[in-house]
């Protein structure tokens, strides 16, 4: 979102500040501290909590009238399952984002001391994006054009065009997924935004001891555990129970099973596991697949409960009475 913007002693913009340039910079003792206030940063366009508390409200009641359906031994079809588990993820997305400011419209002006040249690679790349003026469609199309000639002079015309077909649409589909968990810079080819989803890790850390990769698979996880609540209900056919069975633990168990494979190439370093995992080719084919699968499984696990509502249980149609529950209602 650009909280904080470096501008040139002239009060020329020239980009926005990760964490780390913007430690560099006051190290070195080359900007101004800015002038704002905790309160000020409190304050930054955060979406309303009255909306928040009532987005929150209306899934509470959802998941308790889901429960109590189950208390009471009434039968709770898959689709219902299906939006449990989205509004739990709905409330830990919520809760993650409570303070998280939104619509920030107005960055925080950081200005350098001097005109001078600044020892930060940044700010000097900043400075000739300022000065040769920002990416237009044409110098972009000739960018590709360059990447393709330099992979056809070194690989080939076939491998060229392979991975021009191939590589380059996955990397722009699941490219926001390696910017969130593998990125820590903002990137050097345009310095005037953040991406929209830049998350940067504060130390370099091995991937199974960052808390956000444990966070993320435990409500990944989670998410996909949910799907088990109808494993033993019945199905109109055999066929659908086993493939919302399978699907299930596809989305359940594959980022355990990613997770579980990282920590044992980190732990034993020197054994086969981790010489195939450090094979940049086998990681991007492993993920690539492990991706595809969740996604599909994910697919499946959207279309079957539209499906299997042609033939609901009695008990599916029954309302539920809160009088079981509290009497004196």
């Amino acid at each position: 979102m650009g909280g904080f913007a470096l501008h040139d002693a002239d009060k020329s913009f020239l980009c926005v500040l990760d964490e780390r340039t913007f430690e560099e910079l006051d190290i070195a003792k080359e900007i101004e501290w800015p002038n704002i206030t905790e309160n000020e940063i409190q304050d930054r366009s955060k979406a309303d909590i009255f909306s928040k508390g009532i987005v929150l409200l209306q899934t509470t009641w959802f998941i308790i009238q889901c429960v109590s359906r189950f208390t009471a031994k009434l039968a709770v079809t898959e689709l219902e399952v299906v939006t449990l588990a989205f509004a739990l993820l709905n409330a830990i997305t919520y809760w993650l984002w409570w303070d998280k400011p939104s619509d920030v419209r107005r960055s925080v002006p950081v200005y350098l001391k001097t005109l001078g040249v600044s020892f930060n690679s940044k700010v000097s790349k900043a400075r000739q994006q300022r000065d040769t003026g920002r990416s237009s469609p044409s110098s972009v199309v000739a960018s590709h054009k360059d990447s393709f000639s330099r992979r056809r002079d070194k690989h080939g015309h076939i491998l060229a065009i392979l991975y021009t077909v191939l590589w380059v649409p996955i990397k722009l589909v699941f490219g926001p997924l390696y910017t969130m968990i593998d990125q820590e810079e903002i990137p050097d080819d345009d310095l005037t935004r953040v991406p929209t989803f830049y998350s940067p890790i504060e130390k370099k850390q091995l991937p199974m001891f960052i808390p956000s990769t444990w966070t993320m698979i435990c409500v990944i996880a989670l998410f996909g555990a949910i799907h088990f609540i109808p494993w033993s209900s019945p199905f109109p056919t055999a066929a659908e129970k086993w493939l919302w069975r399978v699907s299930t633990i596809l989305i359940a168990g594959g980022p355990l099973l990613l997770l579980l494979l990282i920590a044992l190439a980190d732990c034993f370093s020197s054994s086969f596991l981790a010489v195939i995992f450090q094979n940049p080719v086998f990681s991007i084919i492993f993920i690539i697949l492990l991706i595809a699968t969740y996604i599909f499984s994910r697919i499946i696990l959207l279309v079957l409960p539209l499906i299997l509502l042609r033939s609901l249980p009695p008990s599916a149609l029954l309302k539920l009475k809160w009088s079981e529950f509290f009497p004196h209602l």
